[in-house]
């Protein structure tokens, strides 16, 4: 099978896992200009490249054979000028031009990338979600990573983008990873001892060999474009949108499907097109997702015959959640890790939908998270019309910086539901510890 035709069969596969095309065609067409306009540096020729933007908070890029390039508005909202975005895309043509993907591990990667709820869900005791899903789009061995940074400045230099964006872009990325770190109750300095399972050069290191690279690839006029790639960012969505649900602090409200829930204290929600995940304290996890059912079986017996078919559940019980017929059980299973126990709940939503809930402990801590998880399943419910009118997405707004501005003045008037200064630097490329505004244009998130 060709190049071309693995990449085609591909490409349906890559959208469905990462919530499909992001719907804006100015900003598609855009993306695509500039890294064709990238793409013309690359020495090998008879690729066709396509470029598209996917419609998901995770912040990555992603190449596959036969030229598809693809970028979530996650790392968007990230990116600074057209000269950073140039050096995202010059990186992922770097690795198709050395043809990164013939190597085993990528391969490996091609075959299950439609399987993302199982990459995320297989490590569910060792570390959040979002670092799975990250490690995931992650198929690259160091030396090929390596590779690609150096063809990416070149191919950028070549288009007569400055090279030393790409440096400054990996800069914000080890700054936005420092904050997640601190949502995720970590510390911050604990992002530059990670090393995903060995392959993958930390953004500390890549900056510094980038930063070098680009001294010496760097072209007389160099091309930044700040404004104009911030006008094409303007509007866009930030975070979850309505079609996947929102998060807000431990709430998810889903006002498509019209419910909400919310998580503990120490549980942090992250989202995927297939299901919802809450990692918390002690090695602890909680996943939602629905079923579309038509069956009319109590939810005991579809528990028993439906969903946990095989599975060693007990304590099968019938219950009531805010008015919706729910049943519950519990298993316990044997990892690598130990014992594990899930207790499972089942909600029938309507005659056609089927909401559920795994909350999953070691076997040691699954007492004490008990009543918290009660407390979560018990917080399941339909919105109001009020409700589901009054959720609307959040939004990247675009504004020039007033005298008197500050971090502090500024990330007050932001829709981030903790660390609001950290977080407005972080999307804006500003150093930690950064008070004034050195800019003439930020980006706010609003609602």
């Amino acid at each position: 099978m060709s190049e071309a035709q693995v990449g085609a069969d591909q490409n349906p596969a890559v959208l469905a896992a990462f919530g499909g095309a992001y719907a804006d065609a100015a900003l598609a067409a855009y993306v695509n200009e500039v890294g064709q306009r990238v793409a013309a540096g690359s020495e090998r020729a008879g690729i066709s490249y396509t470029f598209q933007v996917l419609d998901t908070p995770i912040v990555n890029a992603l190449a596959i054979p036969g030229g598809y390039i693809y970028v979530t508005r996650g790392l968007l909202a990230l990116v600074n000028s057209e000269a950073e975005l140039a050096g995202v895309l010059g990186h992922e043509i770097g690795h198709v031009a050395a043809m990164h993907h013939a190597q085993g591990q990528m391969r490996e990667t091609l075959a299950k990338i439609g399987m993302l709820p199982l990459a995320i869900v297989t490590p569910v005791l060792m570390g959040a979600p979002q670092m799975a899903a990250q490690g995931f789009l992650r198929a690259f061995s160091r030396d090929a990573e390596s590779e690609a940074d150096t063809l990416g400045i070149r191919y950028v230099a070549r288009a007569g983008y400055d090279p030393a964006a790409t440096a400054s872009f990996l800069a914000t990325m080890r700054w936005y990873e420092q904050v997640q770190a601190l949502i995720d109750g970590r510390a911050p300095g604990s992002i530059d001892k990670f090393d995903y399972m060995a392959t993958h050069p930390n953004a500390l290191e890549r900056y510094r060999r980038a930063l070098a690279a680009a001294t010496q690839a760097k072209p007389a006029n160099p091309i930044v474009r700040r404004r104009e790639y911030l006008a094409k960012l303007d509007a866009v969505i930030y975070g979850t949108s309505p079609e996947q649900g929102f998060i807000r602090g431990r709430v998810f409200a889903h006002p498509k499907l019209r419910f909400r829930f919310e998580v503990p204290a120490g549980f942090q929600l992250f989202d995927t097109p297939q299901a919802v995940f809450a990692p918390g304290p002690d090695d602890s996890m909680i996943i939602f997702d629905g079923a579309s059912e038509t069956t009319a079986m109590p939810m005991t017996a579809y528990i028993r015959k439906a969903w946990a078919i095989g599975a060693p559940v007990k304590e099968v019980r019938r219950g009531d959640v805010n008015g919706l017929e729910a049943a519950t059980a519990l298993a316990t299973m044997a990892t690598r890790r130990g014992l594990i126990t899930m207790r499972i709940v089942a909600i029938r939503m309507d005659a056609a939908h089927i909401y559920r809930f795994r909350f999953i402990a070691p076997g040691k801590s699954m007492q004490a998270l008990a009543p918290a998880f009660a407390r979560t399943t018990s917080s399941f419910r339909k919105l109001s019309a009020i409700e589901i009118a009054a959720l609307k997405p959040r939004r990247i707004k675009i504004i020039a910086v007033a005298k008197g501005d500050t971090v502090a003045s500024l990330a007050r008037r932001c829709a981030f539901d903790e660390y609001p200064d950290e977080q407005f630097r972080s999307i804006n490329g500003l150093a930690p510890e950064t008070a004034s505004i050195p800019l003439h244009q930020v980006k706010m998130i609003i609602e």
